[in-house]
């Protein structure tokens, strides 16, 4: 199914749902970036790399070592989850999905239109107002904010987040009433519905029909399909924390005074770097509310905000001496709810061990990637094939304390300008 289009439903004992060529890297196991194998950049679109690297060849005189071969695999490692992150980011779930001028539902939508992407998340961001308040003349947008918190959730992972199966931080949500009509109880009460309705659908049997040649799409590891299933067996379920706490992005996102002011107005004819600088200066300063639901009996332990600073009003809790919300910086909600996550994980040894399946799915195809990249060097030369080309001048690079860029980012594995581009 695409994002974008209605899913077919067969008649009772099973949901039919349809799965496109655009969906398989989200479902199993990562993109694989393209096994052609690429040549090495031409010497005219080598300006845009690192100068010191690369137009310096590998000959007789530097020949790789044992040890600088393992080197060059771990940067091959790295250039495969920069694709799958670069790849993944523009697929509508991660982009039009975080716009409400765009495809981002309404909260209390039907689940069913919505329901695939609705699995496997952390949370729930709702957005509150109609999409006209989704621009800000800071160069603030619903997209951006979720392109940064793509980023942040890239960054507590060390780039390399278990992303199959529909799996993020959080699902983007529209409430559109205004934001003088909105109230916080309100958003709680949308969401436990969804949780209901979510829960009453996870034993439901499906079937999912791939609408595509296997040969139309990279990866051999296709999502199981034409076997009937519940959501749950075919390992979508609804996330451990999805119930327990929410965020929601309000017209205070931007502070009123904001502590940093652009030096120059953005629009269509900024570049991509201008933007991209104040826009790294801007987006920290956003701030979210994390609201505490009250419905985290199944957890561990509730959920405190107790270590948070700047708690909304002490007097908001439930009686139980809890805060019930607290409004917080976009890495704070982030890494707060990761390290929630991996407190009910080494509480509760099935979450530990789906967690560990998941990575070892990625890793696994990460592997056999490298392997085929290495044994396709074998045959052209290291500097034959682009990502072995790229692998050694990166580790050349690091040795000397260097990057080794192309222009879409740098060696974090969170392509930082290309996060600002139009898409968001």
């Amino acid at each position: 199914m695409a994002f974008n289009q209605p899913q077919e439903w067969s008649p009772e004992p099973y949901q039919e749902i349809g799965i496109y060529t655009l969906e398989t890297g989200m479902l199993w196991p990562y993109p694989v970036p393209s096994p052609t194998y690429p040549a090495a950049p031409s010497e005219e679109s080598r300006a845009k790399f690192h100068q010191k690297y690369a137009h310096k060849a590998l000959n007789a005189s530097n020949r790789l070592t044992m040890d600088e071969l393992e080197l060059v695999r771990r940067h091959l490692s790295d250039l495969f989850y920069e694709a799958a992150a670069l790849c993944l980011r523009f697929q509508p779930p991660f982009s039009y999905g975080w716009s409400r001028a765009g495809l981002m539902p309404p909260a209390g939508a039907s689940l069913r239109k919505h329901e695939l992407d609705l699995w496997n998340k952390q949370t729930a961001v709702y957005f509150i107002g109609d999409s006209q308040y989704s621009g800000h003349d800071h160069g603030y947008t619903d997209g951006r904010l979720g392109a940064y918190i793509y980023r942040e959730w890239h960054r507590v992972h060390d780039g390399r987040p278990n992303l199959q199966r529909y799996n993020f931080f959080a699902k983007a949500l529209q409430v559109t009433k205004s934001s003088e009509s909105f109230d916080v109880a309100a958003v709680i009460d949308i969401h436990r519905q969804l949780c209901n309705s979510m829960s009453a659908e996870l034993n439901k049997k499906v079937i999912f029909r791939h609408r595509f040649r296997a040969e139309e799409v990279d990866s051999t590891n296709l999502p199981q399909a034409d076997i009937a299933k519940t959501w749950s067996e075919h390992d979508f379920t609804m996330g451990h924390l999805f119930r327990a706490v929410l965020l929601v992005a309000d017209e205070n996102v931007i502070p009123k005074t904001c502590p940093v002011q652009p030096e120059f107005g953005l629009d269509d004819d900024s570049t991509l770097q201008e933007t991209a600088a104040w826009l790294e200066r801007l987006m920290p300063e956003c701030r979210v509310l994390m609201v505490r639901t009250g419905d985290d009996a199944h957890l561990s332990r509730p959920v405190s905000f107790a270590s948070l600073v700047d708690p909304l009003d002490s007097d908001q809790g439930d009686g139980s001496g809890l805060v019930d919300m607290v409004r917080v910086t976009v890495p704070v909600a982030v890494r707060f709810l990761h390290e929630l996550q991996v407190q009910e994980e080494a509480a509760y040894p099935d979450l530990r061990r789906v967690a560990d399946l998941m990575t070892e799915d990625h890793e696994r195809a990460c592997r056999e990637w490298v392997d085929s990249v290495m044994r396709h060097a074998e045959d052209v030369g290291m500097d034959g094939n682009l990502y072995t080309w790229k692998a050694v001048r990166r580790m050349w690079a690091a040795r000397d304390g260097e990057t080794f860029g192309d222009g879409q980012g740098d060696e974090t594995r969170l392509f930082p300008l290309y996060s600002w581009t139009s898409i968001w």
